[in-house]
């Protein structure tokens, strides 16, 4: 990929007076899967200096910065012990250590990459994203909204309740992308389940949610797999991942239900 300026923004309101109404710049977070893009870029404005590498626990949230890595998210306490440990767990096993130092939480989300782990379990967490531009919104409202507007992902912020979280899915090899994954996370009687690389975005399963509420995992599980489109490519066919749905999701809710 060609690059002809690399610029460094000090905040995101700098990121974001470098991209407006410039087609031909780039954000970059980690730029572990920039080149996944078929387009070239005359301009990559990088956010390595722009102040978002922070981690915070608050009384009522987790503030996660947008330059997060995967890594840290394996290793910082306050990720760890959070909700059981579910971010750790949704990105321990993607590609290999050098990868997670690169890859971001806000270049994961904001890319609103498929085959990605992390928005699953955020999906399910219930998070809220933070915009330079166009402010805080629930994380599902971002990944549905079709008219992508310019913008900066500051941060991922997450409810810092009482949780019980569970991780589930299935790789052809350890460190491969997932064929499917899901996550579930329960809050009082509530259960929130999110099911993802299907394989398009993750999605919330909402039929699955009811019946884990009820506090039936089986009927989830096939709730799941009844409600969610699916679809071919190189990993596995659409019939295979409605299959593999219901015993992830089944198995998601039994160990936040346990």
């Amino acid at each position: 990929m060609a690059v002809r300026a690399y610029l460094k923004p000090r905040s995101p309101a700098e990121a974001l007076a470098l991209i407006e109404g410039d087609e031909r710049a780039a954000l970059v977070g980690g730029g572990a899967y920039l080149r996944l893009a078929s387009r070239g870029y005359e301009t990559a404005v990088d956010l390595c200096e722009a102040g978002l590498d922070y981690l915070r626990e608050e009384s009522e949230a987790l503030r996660i910065g947008a330059m997060v890595t995967y890594r840290r998210l394996e290793t910082d306490p306050a990720a760890r012990n959070y909700c059981g440990g579910l971010l750790a767990r949704c990105v321990g096993n993607i590609v290999g250590v050098q990868v997670r130092n690169i890859v971001t939480v806000g270049g994961t989300v904001a890319g609103r990459y498929a085959f990605a782990n992390l928005t699953t379990a955020l999906l399910a967490l219930g998070a809220d994203v933070v915009l330079e531009r166009g402010g805080r919104k629930p994380l599902e409202q971002f990944l549905a909204d079709k008219a992508l507007v310019r913008d900066v992902l500051v941060e991922v912020v997450v409810p810092a309740v009482p949780q019980r979280g569970a991780w589930q899915d299935l790789t052809r090899v350890r460190a491969d992308f997932a064929v499917l994954n899901a996550a579930a996370v329960r809050r009082g009687d509530a259960v929130r389940i999110a099911v993802g690389a299907r394989p398009g975005a993750a999605r919330l399963a909402f039929a699955a949610m009811a019946a884990a509420g009820a506090g039936d995992a089986s009927g989830a599980g096939a709730a799941a797999a009844a409600e969610l489109d699916f679809g071919d490519d190189l990993r596995a066919s659409a019939a295979y991942r409605r299959r593999v749905c219901g015993t992830l999701v089944a198995r998601a809710v039994e160990e936040v239900l346990a």
